[in-house]
C-alpha cells in the first residue's frame, strides 16, 4: 500500500485520540487544572476556547482513522475498504468546518465549559487569580471531587470570591492588635 507505515498511523491515532480525550474532559468540565492555570498567569489575560480545539483534534483523529481503517480492512473487498475511509474523511472535514463556525460566533465559542465562561463573566480579574491560586492549595482528593461535581465547584469558587471581597479574618491572629 502507498502511504505512511501502519505503525506511524497507530502512533498518530494514539496521539490524536488522547488529545481528543483531554479536550473532551476539559469541555465537559471534568478537568479544570489547565483552565484554572490560565487565571494564574501574569500580564494580560488570554481567553482560551477549548471547544474549538476539541473540534480540531477530533477532526485529526477522524482523519487518522480514515487512513488506518482501510489498511485493517485489506482482506475484504475494495468497496469495503473505501467506505469507512470516505466516511471518516467527511467527518473530519465536517468537524473542521464546525470549528471555524464555532470560532466565528462568540455565543457558541463561549458556551462550553460553562463554569469557565461563567467565571469570566461574573468574577473580576483579581477574584479569578485568587480562585486559580486557591485551586493549588486544596488537597488532590478535593480537586477530584470538584472536577466531577460542578455545583460543589461553583459553591467553592463563590466562597473564594467572598474571601477576596471581604477579606479573610482570623480571630486568633496575634497580629490583629496592630491593625
Amino acid at each position: 500500500m502507498i502511504g505512511p507505515p501502519t505503525s506511524m498511523l497507530w502512533i498518530l491515532l494514539a496521539v490524536t485520540g488522547s488529545a481528543t480525550t483531554y479536550y473532551a474532559a476539559i469541555v465537559g468540565g471534568l478537568f479544570k487544572n489547565s483552565l484554572l492555570a490560565q487565571f494564574r498567569k501574569y500580564g494580560e489575560e488570554q481567553r482560551v476556547y477549548p471547544i474549538c480545539r476539541l473540534l480540531n483534534v477530533a477532526g485529526a483523529t477522524s482523519l487518522a482513522l480514515a487512513m488506518l481503517i482501510p489498511r485493517l480492512a485489506a482482506p475484504f473487498g475494495y468497496y469495503r475498504r473505501l467506505f469507512p475511509g470516505a466516511v471518516f474523511t467527511l467527518l473530519a472535514l465536517t468537524l473542521w468546518g464546525a470549528s471555524l463556525l464555532v470560532y466565528q460566533r462568540p455565543a457558541l465559542r463561549e458556551a462550553l465549559p460553562f463554569w469557565y465562561f461563567d467565571l469570566l463573566r461574573t468574577a473580576s480579574r483579581q477574584e479569578r487569580r485568587h480562585i486559580g491560586y486557591a485551586w493549588l492549595r486544596i488537597p488532590r482528593a478535593m480537586r477530584w471531587r470538584f472536577n466531577g461535581d460542578q455545583q460543589a465547584f461553583r459553591v467553592w469558587a463563590e466562597l473564594v470570591r467572598l474571601t477576596v471581597i471581604y477579606g479573610a479574618y482570623d480571630p486568633e491572629s496575634p497580629w490583629t492588635i496592630w491593625t
